[in-house]
């Protein structure tokens, strides 16, 4: 009799899921996040720090427009230090990185055309990673820089519900026409970025608060585009393009993205 109840016990546990003889969960984990579209492979990784308790924020890092190159895994690696989960995303998909200005712009041309592209993108992004069991959905930050910044300026305007989101001398303007921002902003710029001029961050201030969006704009003097990228500089005399590194507007920004991400 007592054999017989036993043996129930055991077939009603494993029926309902309470009892089970597969692996432990963790040895199941991937980090690897993935989705196809148009006939393209995009996938990210889910970084996380060495040492950390319970759930942590997620970083999603959106690249330039040379696509998610080693400068971007240097910013993904920055930020583990510093304690965040980050999610360093490929918007153009099969890993796609370039290094002339013709081909980043054939890459990055039709998400100007049409921003639902980027909004789609990121949001597949996103939602695969809330799931991961490391992370803490309800702290979720997406920034960019140059392009990617754009394309973090345009998830926020579509409504999309994150904590916040930074842009790194990214373009201001958009498409877009917002009914509403529910993420924070922080709008990091150089004054001497001929990409993203004086009228561009006065019609963006403008919009922020006519939207009444909890933002923020940092104007960093004698900073032109990509002021954050150490091979700017190199890059803008190798193609005659207005691009250069800057050291005190890089380091001054990263500690103005920390700030934010604390806030």
């Amino acid at each position: 009799m007592k054999f017989s109840l036993s043996l129930l016990l055991l077939t009603v546990l494993t029926s309902c899921g309470h009892f089970s003889k597969a692996k432990n969960p963790k040895d199941a984990y991937s980090p690897v996040l993935g989705f196809s579209e148009e006939g393209k492979k995009f996938e990210a990784k889910v970084q996380l720090p060495k040492v950390f308790k319970d759930k942590i924020p997620l970083v999603v890092i959106v690249h330039e427009w040379w696509g998610r190159n080693e400068y971007m895994a240097s910013r993904s690696e920055m930020l583990n230090k510093e304690g965040y989960a980050t999610l360093a995303v490929d918007l153009f998909g099969d890993g796609k990185v370039v290094e002339t200005p013709a081909e980043a712009q054939a890459l990055a041309t039709p998400f100007y055309q049409n921003a639902e592209l980027g909004i789609g993108r990121l949001s597949k992004y996103i939602e695969m990673a809330k799931k991961d069991p490391h992370v803490d959905a309800s702290k979720v930050y997406v920034i960019g820089y140059c392009f990617g910044g754009t394309q973090a300026l345009n998830l926020a305007r579509s409504g999309y519900d994150i904590k916040g989101v930074v842009s790194f001398h990214g373009g201001l303007g958009s498409s877009v026409k917002s009914n509403g921002i529910k993420a924070k902003v922080l709008a990091i710029n150089g004054l001497a970025d001929p990409m993203v001029p004086a009228k561009e961050r006065a019609s963006f201030e403008k919009e922020m608060k006519e939207l009444k969006v909890n933002f923020k704009v940092v104007n960093y003097k004698g900073a032109t585009h990509a002021f954050t990228n150490p091979k700017a500089t190199e890059i803008g005399k190798k193609y005659n393009i207005p691009v250069a590194y800057n050291k005190k507007a890089d380091q001054g920004s990263w500690k103005d993205l920390l700030t934010f991400l604390k806030m």
